[in-house]
């Protein structure tokens, strides 16, 4: 990531929330359209409040995209190409010395005879060769020197079949690249629909079945137009690998649409869905820092920021702005989404473990109250004051942004005790210790719930 290209972004993403959001709440209050309003029951600000935060925040996400592409070199590649992702900026060592030969383009389908053949840009020589794919599966070039190189991949090892070797393959110039993979475009894509129809719940209200519905068709849309699901988690316990099979494919709908109601819950006050959000991209652009993949996560956090500038009524509380319904649900599967695309096996920045970490209070609070509920027979998210920011809010003496304040200062801690923790490669005790901290978290709410003030 270049730093020159990461302020423009970080800038232009900002600025572009502040004047989107802006715009959709003066057209919302103009129109007198997506407006919230207090009641005695559980909406407690003082006036209406336009529900356009989400909305802008997308929009300049979407911008901040579209100057991204203009910024940086983009490829654009089928991941499911194994001839793409292996020779893809490879750097092949042998005997201490190497070859480099850095793909250049997309996949060649014009001006080459055959589509397993891809053109290949090797530095320093003139005239670009053509890595093929052979009858048996294996994939021949010749070097610059004229000599013909056949290489097999399997098992994640590359083998340089004239030396009957495995050889060592490095891809430093790749995070130059911002790699627009078919995850990526559905996440895109669904992202829009899902916000598209959760417009409808914030304008006339929907049962939870069809919400549920609604959340559960984009993720399998995301899985369909791209093939991404979590297949394996990352734990090998009790003789068992962590892989999943085809039964990642429910895993992932019911993992994505949990996500997506945990942060739909927690925005209960200013800034606490957000600024959660916040927080996780804040930690997926830290493990992914080097690489030019956390352009696009950084184009999403300082969208955030831009938002929290009207949620928290820094331009003034009669200017506030609310995520409503659309932008809570958008958010949670933008982060779901996000969390499992960097622990995939394509990117592996992240253990799959390392996600919950970066979700924690919400989960651990969402998971809480539905248990809670369903005790008492009530609708597991039926609206009440217990939440944990309620919680605080009524069981304690802080008012204000204290609240606020101390579950972002505490998520962020919890962010960093999963990142350190995935830096050491112990995702078994990862996980022990992220259960733990939840039993901890759920007494000590229980605990403040039980208090009279």
């Amino acid at each position: 990531m270049e730093l020159s290209i990461a302020v423009n972004l970080i800038s232009v993403s900002f600025f572009a929330t502040i004047v989107f959001t802006g715009f959709l709440r003066t057209l919302a209050k103009r129109h007198k359209f997506l407006i919230d309003l207090p009641d005695k029951n559980r909406k407690f600000h003082k006036r209406p409040t336009p529900l356009v935060g989400g909305l802008g925040i997308h929009i300049a996400m979407l911008f901040g995209l579209v100057i991204l592409f203009l910024s940086v070199d983009t490829k654009i590649y089928d991941q499911s190409d194994t001839l793409m992702t292996i020779n893809s900026n490879l750097q092949i060592y042998n005997d201490n010395q190497f070859e480099e030969y850095q793909v250049s383009a997309t996949k060649i389908d014009s001006g080459l005879s055959d589509a397993n053949q891809f053109e290949v840009i090797v530095e320093g020589a003139e005239n670009p060769i053509v890595v093929t794919k052979n009858s048996k599966g294996n994939f021949e070039l010749v070097t610059p020197a004229g000599e013909v190189k056949e290489f097999s991949f399997l098992n994640g090892t590359l083998r340089d079949l004239n030396e009957n070797k495995a050889v060592e393959v490095k891809t430093p110039k790749e995070n130059s690249y911002f790699a627009v993979t078919p995850t990526m475009l559905a996440v895109v894509i669904m992202g829009i629909l899902l916000q598209l129809f959760m417009l409808i719940d914030d304008i006339r209200g929907l049962s939870q079945k069809i919400r549920f519905l609604i959340q559960s068709t984009a993720s399998i849309g995301v899985i369909i137009l791209s093939g991404e699901y979590i297949t394996n988690i990352g734990i090998e316990m009790f003789g068992w690998n962590g892989d999943l099979g085809y039964f990642g494919i429910i895993f992932t709908i019911f993992a994505v649409t949990g996500i997506i109601n945990a942060f739909n819950m927690i925005d209960g006050i200013n800034g606490l869905c957000s600024g959660s959000v916040l927080i996780a991209f804040l930690g997926i652009i830290y493990v992914g820092i080097s690489n030019a993949i956390s352009y696009g996560s950084l184009i999403i956090a300082s969208a955030l920021i831009g938002f929290l500038v009207y949620n928290l009524g820094l331009f003034g509380k009669k200017r506030a702005v609310f995520l409503g319904d659309n932008g809570s649900n958008f958010l949670g599967f933008l982060v779901a989404w996000s969390c499992i695309y960097y622990s995939s096996e394509s990117i592996k920045l992240i253990n799959p473990i390392t996600a919950l970490w970066l979700v924690s209070i919400p989960l651990w609070d969402c998971i809480h109250l539905i248990f809670k509920r369903s005790l008492r027979g009530k609708g597991a998210f039926e609206g009440d004051r217990e939440h944990f920011h309620h919680v605080l809010f009524d069981r304690t003496a802080l008012s204000g942004y204290w609240p606020l304040i101390i579950i972002l200062i505490a998520s962020l801690i919890l962010a960093s005790i999963g990142i350190l923790l995935d830096s050491l490669q112990k995702p078994f005790f990862s996980l022990i210790t992220f259960l733990s901290l939840g039993f901890i978290f759920i007494f000590i709410k229980s605990k403040l719930s039980a208090r009279v003030y």
